[in-house]
Parts: structure tokens; sequence; C-alpha cells
């Protein structure tokens, strides 16, 4: 059974997501059940997808996801971003699976990133921390995002939060509606022309 050991420590729990949470919270809260019949059903179509098509690009797509959702299943703690990055708009996912894939790839990216809300900068993700606002730029250092650029008239204004999203919540930051105007800036953090 994946993440059995999960919720057995008895000393604070260093990984966020499941602190204080019973395993049937943390399934409940994160859809982890619904995730991996959706994640089975993904598979499924790949292996009707790949019958048809035999592209190697496809075929090493199909036996990577395949191998991830097995060891996803088994870990005690998973980390989902490879298969959201692979369910992004115009990824893997959608690459090879097109209009076949489409509704279910949605549904999987919808419950991964509520996931991936709860554990890490997104970028192009809007956020507020001390009634500021920002947007979190796609500039990554080793694969992590974090650079913050604030709504502000400055040329340059950025701030670097790389690894350290545990800090930024626990001081009040937070993803904000991501229908938010900025009042400076474009969604990209790119400065508005200014009249």
């Amino acid at each position: 059974m994946f993440f059995k050991n999960l919720f057995k420590n008895k000393t604070p729990n260093v990984y966020s997501k499941t602190d204080r949470l019973t395993k049937i919270e943390y399934f409940e809260k994160y859809q982890i059940k619904e995730l991996f019949n959706l994640l089975h059903q993904a598979e499924e179509l790949l292996e009707e997808i790949s019958i048809e098509n035999s592209n190697n690009d496809l075929l090493n797509f199909k036996k990577l996801f395949i191998e991830e959702v097995y060891e996803l299943e088994s870990d005690n703690i998973a980390d989902f971003t490879n298969i959201w990055n692979w369910f992004q708009t115009n990824k893997e996912w959608n690459q090879f699976t097109g209009l076949k894939g489409e509704k279910i790839g949605v549904k999987i990216l919808h419950i991964i990133t509520k996931w991936k809300i709860d554990d890490d900068f997104i970028p192009g993700f809007k956020i507020s921390l001390e009634n500021e606002y920002g947007v979190i730029l796609e500039k990554q250092k080793e694969n992590n995002f974090g650079i913050i650029r604030w709504d502000t008239p400055k040329e340059v204004d950025e701030e670097d939060w790389i690894g350290m999203f545990e800090t930024f919540k626990k001081i009040g930051g937070k993803i904000i509606d991501q229908n938010h105007q900025f009042k400076y800036i474009n969604d990209d953090g790119s400065l508005k022309n200014q009249i």
C-alpha cells in the first residue's frame, strides 16, 4: 500500500502537506485516490494510442509515464511534479494524446495543481505578502522557482524566495485570486507601458 509509513511519525512532520492530517484527511484533501484512478486511465489511453502510433518519442514517454505512476504508488512521500510538468498545456500529454486525452488531462492537471500549490512556487501564479502583490517568474535555479516580481513601478523589483515556500507561507504569504489585476506589471512580470 502506498504512503503506508507517511502518517506514522510521532515527531513533528517536516513535510507540511501531512502535518496534523490523518491518512484519510490527506487523501481527501488532495484527491489522491481519484488521482491514481485517473493516472491509470491515462496509462490505458497511452497503451491504446501506442498501438495505433509506434512513434519512438511516444513509446519513450509511455514507458516513463508508467514507471513514474508505479513509483509514486510505492513512495511514502509522493512528489507529483513530473506528472504535473507533463500535463501542462502543450507538453508531452497534449502532444501525444491530442483531443483523445484532453478531458482526462484537464482533470489530472487540476488535481495535481491543487497539490502543487500547497508545496511550491508555481511560475505565473499571483501571490501576496504584507499587502504587496506579485507574480512568480519563469526564472529558475536548479529546477526550482521562487523569484517574485513585485507589482511596483520600478524597472526591476525581484526577490528570491527559491526553496523558502514554507517560510513564505508562515509569514503570511499566499496564492491570490489569479484574476487579480496588477497596477504596474503584466501577468508575466514585465512592466506595463506607462503613458
